[in-house]
């Protein structure tokens, strides 16, 4: 077994647009942050050393922690975990996706509590991406990525990684992730988040709604497209940016609380 009683830090995987959100789950408004901000201040809490793992494809938010890119892009987790390994200061690093709005510093003290390779598991489920991996193990990642073996799982089992039973551990809330945009709207709710958001019309589409914003309910860009009915039809002659970032018409997109949804006349150029 792989062990350590060396610093602690930890490893943010931190991909590019989720296709089951709809959109990049690192800029999902929570607690009045974004969901990278969020998770990476909670593990400011519990460790020396944050390693943000992303895409070339996000520009992220300064956020407390080093970032560093995918060398191969699409190897999935296992690729992360390996990136944040050899960029890592620390000797045991705990490894987590973007999308855990319930995460603690408690729940991941315990996890890198027990000295080496060890993961929760719940429901009958190792959860491989709330787990412990020693730094050590990141030649071990490399060679199991060259052999194929591309789940994380196969690197716990390498290192003979210790199984946390759920009843040992605090806050287990903090294994829930948010996989789609009634994931998030639900957690939201749950969370007892203030649900506005804004729509601005800017140019000829605010002459023709009369009025430069409107507060609505925050919810799928359907919905929130489907309050304002009452002042314009929004249809195809028209685009549509979320926060002025992304240009957006997927129905599906969830638009969080304090976020604007910037709508404007595409034939006018706005």
């Amino acid at each position: 077994m792989y062990t350590t009683a060396v610093t602690h830090g930890a490893i943010v995987l931190c991909g590019g647009l989720s296709k089951r959100m709809h959109r990049a789950k690192a800029f999902l408004p929570w607690r009045g942050r974004t969901m990278i901000e969020h998770v990476v201040g909670v593990l400011r809490q519990a460790v020396d050393d944050v390693v943000v793992v992303t895409s070339a494809e996000l520009d992220l938010p300064a956020i407390d922690a080093r970032v560093v890119r995918d060398r191969e892009p699409r190897l999935g987790p296992l690729g992360g975990i390996r990136e944040g390994l050899d960029a890592s200061t620390a000797g045991l690093c705990y490894a987590t996706s973007t999308d855990a709005p319930f995460l603690t510093a408690a729940f991941v003290r315990k996890v890198l509590s027990f000295g080496g390779a060890a993961a929760p598991e719940a429901d009958g489920v190792v959860q491989s991406l709330a787990a412990a991996y020693p730094r050590a193990l990141a030649p071990v990642a490399a060679r199991l990525i060259a052999g194929g073996r591309m789940r994380p799982l196969f690197l716990l089992e390498e290192a003979g990684y210790r199984r946390i039973a759920a009843a040992e551990l605090p806050d287990i809330e903090s294994l829930q992730n948010l996989n789609t945009s009634d994931d998030y709207l639900a957690a939201l709710r749950r969370d007892g988040a203030d649900m506005r958001a804004t729509v601005e019309f800017l140019g000829t589409a605010r002459a023709k709604a009369g009025v430069a914003t409107l507060d609505v309910p925050a919810g799928r860009l359907e919905e929130v497209l489907r309050a304002v009915r009452e002042r314009m039809t929004i249809d195809d002659a028209h685009l549509l940016s979320l926060n002025g970032r992304q240009f957006v018409r997927d129905p599906a997109v969830p638009v969080g609380p304090g976020e604007r949804v910037l709508v404007m006349d595409a034939a006018a150029g706005g």
